[in-house]
């Protein structure tokens, strides 16, 4: 089976950097490169039948103007197939568990080298996930404190490691302010923090 992938970032030069490198040392062929969702999701469709698309799609965390995740999780809704893998500078337990939940297969840092990129695509290739060390350790360190958290509680831990404000997350959960900042401090007192910067340094 041919591998293909399409690379979306916004750098040109790491466009070409991986794009290069898979294409001479590896048998993973880069047809497509975009620099915005647009560019991708129109790629896509233009690619004609699921023969024709590619196994996987690299996506960057932060695109100009745009994040990566909602790439992602509109991928996974439209095109199954194809599956996501994040290549990013930001590596934080936030953005890690904001890729699962948008449907991401793997996960590796920018600052990775070359064999470890290839290692990633090849196990998401094989239909198995792939989340670097780091990553690893931040998805343990959360599994390890769910059972002491309920479901909202957990969600509102995902986005304050997302560094989101309590004002975005009462928003984002339609809830008042006053009520998020009651679950902050249910949280910080389970999980024996009394800041951010502490919640931050633990995860």
């Amino acid at each position: 089976m041919k591998k293909t992938l399409y690379i979306v970032d916004d750098h040109k030069m790491m466009q070409k950097g991986v794009k290069d490198y898979l294409e001479e040392n590896t048998d993973w062929g880069v047809p497509v490169t975009c620099a915005t969702s647009e560019e991708c999701l129109q790629a896509l469709k233009s690619a004609g039948g699921l023969n024709d698309l590619p196994q996987i799609v690299i996506v960057d965390v932060q695109l100009l103007n745009e994040n990566g995740f909602d790439l992602a999780q509109k991928i996974a809704q439209d095109f199954p197939s194809v599956k996501c893998v994040m290549y990013s500078m930001y590596d934080t337990t936030g953005y890690i568990l904001q890729a699962k939940a948008a449907g991401v297969r793997g996960y590796i840092s920018k600052v990775a080298s070359e064999e470890e990129l290839v290692r990633c695509l090849e196990t998401v290739l094989s239909g198995k996930e792939y989340f670097e060390g780091k990553a690893l350790d931040s998805l343990a360190k959360i599994e390890k404190v769910s059972p002491l958290l309920t479901r909202q509680e957990k969600r509102i831990l995902e986005k304050l490691l997302q560094q989101k404000s309590n004002e975005q997350i009462a928003g984002e959960l339609f809830v008042s302010l006053h009520t998020i900042e009651n679950y902050v401090s249910y949280i910080y007192d389970k999980l024996c923090v009394k800041s951010r910067a502490e919640l931050e340094a633990n995860f």
